[in-house]
């Protein structure tokens, strides 16, 4: 088939990786007139680590393992560990990397058959029985597709196009992130701090990936980092050393959105991370369900393309839904601002068997390791 892909971000190129490897003609386009380093940092669970080892992108030069994720209260006292070498047998580590590694990583190991077209804005979609035919501003003719898949992101014009505008659902949170030299942490570690978290996780070469998550109203305005300090200033321990590192305002600032629900697109025009089901990042698992999505989709597209957006949502509502659903309530019960409540929840955690939170993390990355060929 010939296929376009909307969308240059880790979905978007890990859509091609797949799509071109099951043999179909793959043309990549993406607005930016050039991959720049954008973004702060990202951990990929074992699912989505594995799926692009899979295809192909080497990523051990352009990341760090995860040894261990603490959990802890304002205090700095530990609520939960996350112990990936307990479960490294059956499903991997995951790895930590800067978001401008893992996409340059990914675009090193583009395979030379994708087309690729920088600097490139889609105008218009028009769906027929038999093709999509896709304008492009500056180009006056239509180009002919099999399949359109939309990988552009939250906001995105490949879904506007075919299912029209749709509400966008904030969390009440709003995030601040960012890249310094790690100041000699040697794991990851969240703290939650009622209406405020802060989390840390080294990477490679020297680099700490930083979040500061702030329960605020919607568009607040940004604030400045002694506002920033002082909003989390009743939060102590290890993590208080990002202060110390921390020399300027944080270069990334946004409001924590998502979609209210999964959009999946129509016939021929299939939706992909972000444009279907941007979620919450309190699970770090947004582009792993992009990543995921990339095998899916070209599995539902292997009998043909009648039927392959039934078969794409089959593969893959219950499982997006189940973790955006989760994302958002992880995200709720870190920001608990009643002290009761905050109570009850740190005392539940520190009680939860080891096994139980074994079993939560099995949960989560096993389906993902299941649309491997076995």
């Amino acid at each position: 088939m010939n296929i376009l892909i909307v969308g240059g971000g880790i979905g978007g190129l890990t859509c091609a990786f797949s799509l071109e490897r099951a043999g179909h003609a793959v043309t990549l386009v993406e607005r930016a007139p050039q991959f720049s380093p954008v973004g702060a940092g990202i951990v990929l669970a074992p699912n989505a680590r594995s799926i692009l080892q899979w295809l192909g992108v080497p990523l051990e030069r352009y990341g760090e393992r995860v040894t261990a994720l603490d959990v802890v209260d304002a205090a700095g006292k530990r609520l939960q560990r996350m112990d990936p070498s307990r479960l490294k047998a059956r499903y991997g580590e995951p790895w930590a990397f800067a978001r401008p590694a893992l996409h340059e990583a990914l675009c090193e190991a583009l395979p030379a058959r994708v087309s690729l077209r920088l600097g490139v804005n889609l105008r218009g979609l028009r769906v027929e029985k038999d093709a999509v035919y896709a304008t492009f501003e500056g180009a006056t003719a239509e180009e002919r597709y099999d399949v359109v898949v939309g990988a552009d992101g939250l906001r995105s014009s490949v879904r506007e196009h075919v299912v029209g505008p749709v509400e966008y659902r904030y969390s009440g949170m709003t995030c601040y992130r960012g890249l310094i030299p790690n100041p000699g942490l040697e794991r990851a570690i969240e703290a939650w701090g009622g209406p405020a978290r802060i989390g840390m996780v080294p990477l490679a070469h020297g680099q700490l990936y930083y979040y500061l998550v702030l329960s605020a109203p919607r568009r607040a305005p940004a604030l400045t980092l002694l506002e920033l300090q002082a909003a989390c200033a009743h939060i102590r321990g290890e993590v208080t050393q990002l202060w110390a590192a921390l020399k300027e305002q944080p270069p990334l600032h946004h409001d924590l959105e998502e979609l209210d629900a999964p959009v999946w697109g129509v016939e021929r025009v299939l939706l992909l991370g972000d444009a279907a089901h941007a979620m919450t990042p309190n699970q770090g698992q947004g582009a792993a369900m992009a990543i995921e999505d990339a095998l899916a989709l070209t599995s539902a597209l292997e009998p043909g393309v009648e039927g392959a957006l039934g078969r794409y949502v089959t593969l893959r509502h219950a499982r997006v839904r189940a973790v955006q659903l989760d994302s958002r309530r992880l995200g709720q019960l870190a920001h608990l601002d009643n002290a009761a409540l905050g109570f009850v929840r740190d005392n539940l955690l520190r009680l939860l068997p080891q096994r139980m939170a074994d079993a939560q993390y099995e949960r989560l990355v096993q389906p993902g390791l299941s649309l491997l060929p076995q």
